[in-house]
């Protein structure tokens, strides 16, 4: 049904010239954009004295190198860390273990006893310090070892005390979509993308706008060779080729600072 109402006339042009001024000075408005949040640091602390006391009271966790095995076809070396390292009371601790396989060996050639063996070793290191909570495998592994690796994390995995967090350092090549790395029972991938050789400025194009998954969350640079963290990091590891000193970590800080 048609209405009888009579709508007034129509306000004059200079109104709407009003309107369209209001809307366009809102458009102009800047936008209001959430500062980008800094990744939670990690610094590596490796086979060297460290003094990281400095950190008290600092947003930063530590990874330490608790061990190195030289892996043989017939026998497994444990180099304990002999280095002292020195954090602020009561820090939680990540430890790293560094896995080598010595030349003409292979972690393909390692059967099932060997690899639960293995297993073993790297959870009884990893239980030895009560202020270590989560463990880090530091490994570079091969083509032919992929399926072995999967298989000792596996093993891993179903040693470690319940809620401890397993993590592994990673390649660059590892992180790209539908890779081996998907299949491996960890919480953490942490790709190294420093020390990579000329390929380097390919890998970092590629992940300029992120890494794919399980790579997305975490990441480790070197303080000499920085670059831009892609979008999607929320840890960041930092390796320094020299001690820590509060000085370098205020300059690892300013770096990353937007």
């Amino acid at each position: 049904m048609r209405s009888e109402h009579v709508h007034p006339p129509v306000a004059p042009g200079p109104r709407r010239g009003l309107l369209a001024t209001v809307v366009l000075a809102v458009l102009c408005l800047p936008l209001s954009v959430a500062p980008p949040v800094m990744p939670r640091l990690i610094l590596w602390a490796w086979e060297r004295p460290e003094d990281l006391r400095f950190l008290e009271g600092r947003a930063a966790d530590v990874a330490f190198l608790l061990a190195t095995l030289d892996l043989t076809d017939a026998d497994v070396h444990v180099l304990p860390r002999r280095q002292p390292l020195r954090v602020p009371p009561g820090m939680a601790l990540k430890a790293t273990v560094r896995l080598q396989m010595l030349a003409g060996s292979s972690l393909a050639r390692f059967n099932s006893e060997r690899l639960e063996a293995l297993a073993q070793r790297l959870d009884g290191l990893a239980r030895r310090h009560h202020d270590v909570t989560a463990l880090q495998l530091d490994f570079d592994a091969r083509a032919s070892e992929y399926d072995a690796y999967v298989d000792l994390l596996q093993r891993l995995r179903a040693r470690l005390p319940p809620g401890m967090p397993l993590s592994i350092t990673g390649l660059a090549s590892w992180c790209v979509p539908g890779g081996w790395i998907a299949r491996a029972p960890v919480d953490e991938v942490v790709p190294q993308l420093f020390r990579m050789g000329p390929d380097a400025p390919v890998w970092r194009a590629r992940f300029a706008r992120g890494l794919p998954r399980p790579c997305s969350g975490s990441m480790g640079l070197a303080v000499d060779e920085w670059q831009p963290v892609p979008p999607g990091v929320s840890t960041l590891y930092l390796f320094n080729p020299r001690p820590w000193t509060p000085d370098a970590f205020a300059r690892a800080v300013a770096e990353l600072r937007p």
